[in-house]
């Protein structure tokens, strides 16, 4: 059932079990109830229906079933943060990319679902960055954009893999001559946010160490850390204590050192072989359903069996699904993970993705063809660009884990003015297989249960790159935060470097207004 499988992920994250709460039908019902609600968009019903049972039918309930009621509650709360536009308001931020739009165009293209809409309460309301995705979906209105200037980052890019390439040559190593870098990373709680003297928790993301990430030393950090995960936990993180400072904000800042290492993996396919549990430790684990985002539907069986019918190389049969999501899906913003039921199979049906996204369902296309996929994430950290970012791991015999960055796929299948049609296909088929130097690593699987354990639930269900935090006992939102990672550069870059207005900004950055 739909709404078990999110629940269960929501519980799970937040570091409850299920039990057998979720079979009980009458309970299964409540949620159907109100969950049919959300979808309907009478947002404030469910939202009352929610507190009232919790409020007046305590003793009804267990515990999980209790956070599961508190969830709705707060997935109510967050959906409504993630649509805020009304139709006027959109109309008017188009027009200052699009000014000769008509109130026709518009309306067709409203008409057409250009845009993700949800009417809460009565009153339709747009995605936050329904204009920037508009251009990513529809990129033939790029023609007609005007103040969009043209940035660096691609050819940024190209010339990284250039220097990768010839590094590489001859030497037949996975890794090259990494790039070296101090990060700064600050946690702002809001003034206000918590009452003076409270305890604040932080988690905040640190770097994973192993061989194309490694030098990762801590320098500095106010407070003092109270815990850090050891250098290969999956989500690592510094773990911070702190009281709050009431009417003042209170930080959370560290620095640190680490070395990246560019990532050239070229593969013969003659000599790959399938992988099997004798291949390493983890063969189960990373080729299994992991509800609710990896799910084998049988829509996603049916699709995978399309893509890759009659081929048997896996290395090969992962090419195809790259190859056909750079033919099919488009890069598109997301709204909160948190809010979004199978995030993978949201793909499937819409056809557009953000980065995370677009790597859950490329993973989900791989464990279904038996190719092991793990998730990979944290921030790029280019000269003109930093921000958020997902892509994933695949393991290919004899050659071990190999990077694959769905995401860049797709934004080399489309030629601009930076590169010529053939630099774009080359750099689509090093993002098959390399990755560049310039991404800070703090992930190695999604959804794993930050240590030490979270009380409430997560702001992030499925990533950890903003920080997650909660005083007495609750969650703090990304709205009652801000998060900055500032990049010391200690290295020579590749080529020349500038400011960069354009460059792709995976999840986690509104920019509609």
């Amino acid at each position: 059932m739909r709404i078990q499988s999110f629940l269960t992920v929501i519980l799970v994250a937040g570091g409850f079990t299920m039990a057998h709460a979720m079979e009980d039908a009458g309970f299964a019902a409540i949620t159907q109830e109100l969950t049919a609600l959300q979808e309907a968009g009478r947002f404030s019903e469910a939202d009352a229906m929610a507190r009232k049972l919790l409020n007046e039918s305590a003793g009804d309930f267990t515990t999980e079933q209790r956070r599961a009621l508190e969830f709705e509650v707060e997935r109510v709360r967050r959906t409504r943060m993630d649509y805020t536009v009304t139709e006027q308001e959109l109309i008017d931020l188009i027009r200052e990319r699009i000014p000769d739009l008509t109130d026709e165009e518009f309306h067709a293209w409203d008409k057409e679902g250009r845009f993700d809409v949800r009417v809460i309460d009565g009153q339709k309301l747009y995605m936050n960055s329904s204009r920037a995705n508009l251009f990513y979906r529809y990129p033939e209105l790029k023609k007609r954009r005007t103040g969009n200037s043209i940035g660096t980052w691609r050819k940024f890019i190209w010339e990284c893999y250039e220097q990768t390439r010839a590094q590489h040559d001859g030497t037949g190593a996975l890794t090259v001559e990494p790039e070296k870098f101090e990060l700064t990373m600050t946690i702002t709680v809001d003034a206000g946010a918590v009452p003076a003297g409270e305890t604040i928790r932080c988690w905040m993301p640190y770097g994973q160490q192993f061989e194309s990430q490694s030098s990762v030393e801590l320098l500095s950090a106010s407070p003092a850390p109270a815990w850090i995960n050891n250098p290969t936990y999956p989500m690592r993180s510094l773990y911070f204590e702190q009281p709050s400072k009431g009417a003042e904000p209170t930080v959370f800042q560290a620095a640190f050192t680490t070395a990246l290492a560019p990532r050239y993996s070229p593969v013969d396919p003659e000599k790959v072989t399938r992988a099997t549990r004798e291949s390493f430790a983890e063969f189960d684990w990373f080729t299994r359903e992991q509800p609710p985002h990896i799910r084998f539907t049988d829509e996603f069986r049916a699709l995978e069996k399309e893509i890759a019918s009659g081929e048997t190389n896996p290395y090969l049969r992962a090419r195809k699904y790259y190859d056909w999501m750079c033919d099919n899906i488009v890069y598109s913003f997301a709204r909160e993970y948190s809010t979004l039921d199978n995030i993978s199979d949201y793909v499937r049906a819409n056809g557009y993705g953000d980065c995370g996204q677009l790597t859950l369902m490329f993973m989900t296309l791989c464990r279904l063809g038996g190719i092991p996929a793990r998730w990979q994430s944290g921030w790029i950290i280019y000269p003109m660009d930093k921000n958020l970012h997902d892509w994933c791991e695949i393991y290919i015999e004899p050659y071990g884990w190999i990077p694959v960055d769905v995401n860049y796929g797709i934004i080399f299948e489309q030629v601009d003015e930076q590169l010529t049609a053939e630099q774009c296909a080359e750099l689509q088929d090093y993002y098959f297989g390399g990755l560049d130097a310039f991404r800070f690593i703090v992930n190695r699987d999604h959804g794993y249960p930050h240590y030490p354990e979270k009380v409430d639930f997560r702001s992030d269900t499925v990533d950890f790159q903003r920080g997650e935090l909660e005083a007495g006992g609750r969650n703090l939102y990304f709205d009652q935060f801000s998060y900055n990672l500032d990049v010391k550069y200690l290295s020579p870059m590749p080529g020349a470097v500038g400011e960069d207005k354009a460059a792709p900004r995976p999840q986690g950055e509104n920019l509609a207004r």
